[in-house]
């Protein structure tokens, strides 16, 4: 299985702002679902406000890391009265179970929300048997 480990805070507070060049103070950690398809697996992660250019998906060592900048949605002179919407760095990593084909997997991002295709090593997909009679 893949391990997700449950947050329970979307926002994580970052030390140096400057070091990482990011236009907000934040980290946010965006909601996700992860879905057992059988013969792979599929995480859908939200990310409002990104380009499909401002995402990057990397897998190092069985942890795959979404990443993803999100830039203001206002001018510079515009004072938001009230933004929920996050403004800075994403990222949310999920260790990969070795069912999973690392050099395999695929991406599409669409309508704010990232599907991430997992397919599983032949050895263990469902596959049915198939009885003949004697």
């Amino acid at each position: 299985m893949i391990d997700t480990r449950p947050q329970t805070d979307n926002e994580i507070q970052t030390r140096d702002n400057a070091s990482h060049a990011k236009t907000s103070d934040r980290t946010y950690r965006p909601p996700m679902d992860l879905y057992d398809l059988g013969d792979r697996f599929e995480i859908r992660v939200d990310l409002p406000g990104a380009t499909a250019d401002s995402i990057e998906l990397t897998v190092d060592r069985g942890v795959l890391t979404v990443e993803a900048e999100v830039e203001p949605r206002w001018s510079a002179d515009a004072q938001p009265l009230h933004a929920e919407y996050g403004v800075g760095r994403f990222r949310r990593q999920v260790r990969l179970s070795e069912d999973v084909d690392a050099e395999a997997l695929s991406a599409d991002y669409a309508l704010g929300v990232l599907t991430v295709g997992l397919p599983k090593h032949a050895r263990t997909r469902p596959r049915k048997i198939e009885v003949r009679a004697g």
